[in-house]
């Protein structure tokens, strides 16, 4: 069957261009043009708010003090009514929610969230929320990358794409980094670096940037003196650095994760906690006027080693306040760059006592301010990748490579070693939201026990060398487990392991326990498939045996039998996505064919299995069917099925399978009288 092909101005295209290379280019330069929007926007709103468009910390020691400590509360009033009556998941940072949407919601975000989320996060920051632009910029291109994509009806799998498209275009467009901003949507938000999410990515990217720089020129993003490393010995210094910067990285994470608990709490109505937390916030600023918005001028100061170390030491803890609190009230906006202000001031900070204490042998403080910032991103939003390559992104020299893989990778160690989850997914973890990939929460939802099959081939343990050797040659298999006389596993023999010549000579005096392998990698009935595939991995087997606790063979998997479950379950997801509701008539089709040899079909619950729930039916080992989706009489859409709950009358079952099996359930349907 030829290929399908989509009209686009005068030409056949194929659909597969379209879809990889035309929509993701033009969401990326949608996406640039919002980035844009939303700056100017910011810009719009500090001028209204402080009367200029200048750096705040170069115009607040001119306002009154009342003045200064108004404002944020002012936007908080603002932004809280907003939020809460327009679009409540505006509210925050904005990258748990489109990590929620990719992996939860199948890429499907309200369009007004874009809008909502510009209008906030540019009151928020431009009245001097201490938080950044590109948390807002990242859901802003995720909601509009859906927003397409159920424009043009894609299917889920491209949603959660084009979700991650609009990612890659706000952080690429706000930092001038499209390397920076295609890797974090693969390492943050999709969590997949599998070419079919890749290439669209970096597409988007890319022209996200263009679009950005045709306004802003092509300039970087902060104004960094050029790096040198003094000399070799740095290396342990900047070793230190990383340890510094994991350990600022957790304490930003659990502040963040407190202050959201207390505020969860606080007898506030939502509505106005915002305006609360912004008049707390106004109270900083009279204090650390370097507190309001964004602060790339106290960046840039602490990269050149213009900031005194007395108010470095101070900025780190105050800023980490500041940001959790902006965010915890309520307030809009990203932790993306107050994490690279945490680590430019725990960086020049630390670089100043290194100069202090080694003057020959290190470089300037802005050097470790610089290598800083990517430290404590990485370990506050466990994204190394994307924190190594912004920072030679945003330098534009080579020579950060070293130092930055060093701090990077420690400080990523240290972060997730006092602090288990992220900025990012601290949210989730506290709506118990699963955050792994869909891949790993099918792995996760299953048991060893559930896959495993008996062990047919075994032998006792005083079984003679020359009978195994005549089963190894009548059957094909890969091991032989050798158990004892009450069937406990003692080890494995292979093939490789009968071929010494000695061991036939000496024929039935050697038996299976004294050539049987007893260091093998061995499954409990107990444990998940994701353990399984990592002992796969680690094994490189594609079978291991399976005991129970006290050491009883209790059966093998294998990794086909894996796969098979998992492809099985994954349909689940997929397609559950397909509609099944004809739209221009309104009907439910009864059927549809899925290629590939597979059917699905609707089918109303049989009368032998109301009151037993999909686990006791077990209608894949029955019929070879899966049940992808269930809906209940009361329901007006599909769900995915508990396979715990017990089935009623009147329920529809949505059925994945062959044909000629689909056939079968049905016909034992008609034969009990459904």
């Amino acid at each position: 069957m030829p290929a399908k092909r989509a009209f686009w101005p005068g030409i056949l295209l194929p659909a597969q261009t379209v879809r990889l290379v035309l929509v993701p280019s033009f969401l990326g330069a949608l996406t640039g043009g919002a980035a844009i929007a939303f700056v100017k926007l910011i810009d719009l709103v500090q001028w209204l708010a402080i009367g200029s468009t200048q750096w705040p910390l170069h115009v607040l020691p001119h306002l009154a003090w009342y003045h200064v400590l108004l404002v944020p509360a002012l936007g908080g009033l603002i932004v809280g009514p907003l939020v809460c009556k327009a679009a409540p998941e505006a509210e925050g940072h904005g990258v748990p929610e489109v990590i929620e949407t990719v992996m939860a919601r199948g890429g499907r975000m309200r369009s007004r969230v874009a809008v909502v989320k510009t209008l906030a996060s540019a009151v928020t920051i431009g009245t001097g929320g201490s938080v950044g632009r590109e948390g807002p910029v990242v859901q802003i291109g995720a909601a509009i990358g859906s927003g397409l994509g159920q424009l043009l009806r894609l299917p889920a799998e491209q949603l959660k794409t084009l979700a991650a498209c609009g990612t890659a275009g706000g952080i690429a467009a706000i930092f001038n980094a499209p390397i920076a901003g295609a890797f974090f949507a693969l390492e943050v938000i999709t969590r997949d670096f599998a070419m079919r999410s890749f290439s669209p990515v970096i597409l988007s990217s890319v022209l996200a940037t263009v679009v950005s720089r045709a306004w802003f020129g092509d300039h970087p993003a902060f104004t960094v003196q050029p790096f040198e490393l003094a000399s070799a010995l740095e290396m342990p210094l900047y070793a230190l650095l990383g340890l510094l910067c994991g350990t600022v990285g957790a304490w930003f994470v659990w502040t963040m994760d407190r202050f959201e608990s207390w505020a969860a709490k606080l007898p506030v109505p939502k509505i106005w906690r915002p305006g609360l937390g912004g008049l707390a916030l106004g109270g900083m600023v009279l204090l650390l006027p370097n507190l309001y918005g964004v602060g790339y001028a106290t960046m840039d100061a602490a990269l050149s080693g213009a900031l005194p170390w007395r108010l470095l030491a101070v900025l780190v803890p105050m800023k980490i306040l500041a940001t959790s609190l902006t965010i915890a009230s309520g307030g809009s906006g990203g932790v993306f760059l107050p994490s690279l202000y945490m680590g430019a001031m725990a960086g020049g900070l630390y670089g100043m006592g290194v100069q202090a204490l080694l003057p020959g042998v290190s470089a300037h403080s802005g050097a470790y301010a610089l290598i800083g910032m990517s430290g404590v991103l990485a370990a506050a939003t466990h994204s190394p990748i994307t924190a190594m390559i912004l920072l030679i992104e945003i330098t534009g020299d080579y020579k950060v490579v070293l130092p930055a893989m060093l701090v990077v990778t420690l400080a990523s160690l240290v972060g997730r070693a006092l602090k288990e989850d992220s900025l990012y997914t601290l949210k989730l973890a506290r709506k118990s939201d699963a955050v792994w990939r869909q891949e790993d929460v099918i792995l996760r939802t299953h048991t060893v026990g559930r896959v495993m099959k008996p062990a047919v081939h075994a032998v006792r343990e005083d079984t003679p060398i020359p009978t195994i050797l005549r089963y190894f040659l009548d059957h094909e298999v890969a091991f032989l487990y050798v158990t004892d006389s009450r069937g406990k596993l003692l080890g494995a023999i292979s093939i490789h392991d009968i071929k010494d010549p000695e061991i036939r000579d000496l024929g039935s005096l050697v038996l299976a326990a004294d050539v049987a392998e007893s260091n093998l990698p061995r499954m409990s009935p107990e444990d998940t498939l994701a353990d399984c595939m990592d002992q796969f991995a680690a094994s490189e087997q594609d079978e291991l045996p399976v005991v129970f606790h006290d050491g009883t063979l209790a059966g093998v998997v294998t990794r086909r039998d894996v796969l098979r479950v998992f492809n099985s379950e994954l349909l689940r997801h997929v397609f559950l996505d397909v509609s099944v509701r004809d739209r221009s008539a309104g009907a439910i089709r009864e059927s549809l064919r899925l290629g590939e040899g597979l059917t699905l079909a609707r089918l109303e619950t049989p009368a032998w299995l109301v009151g037993r729930s999909l686990r006791q039916a077990d209608l894949r080992a029955s019929f070879r069917l899966t049940v992808v989706a269930i809906r209940r009489p009361e329901d007006d859409e599909d769900r995915l099925p508990d396979p715990a709950e017990p089935l009623r009358q009147g329920d529809i079952l949505v059925l994945v399978g062959r044909s000629e099996d689909i056939e079968r359930f049905r016909r034992a349907a008609w034969d009990e009288g459904i």
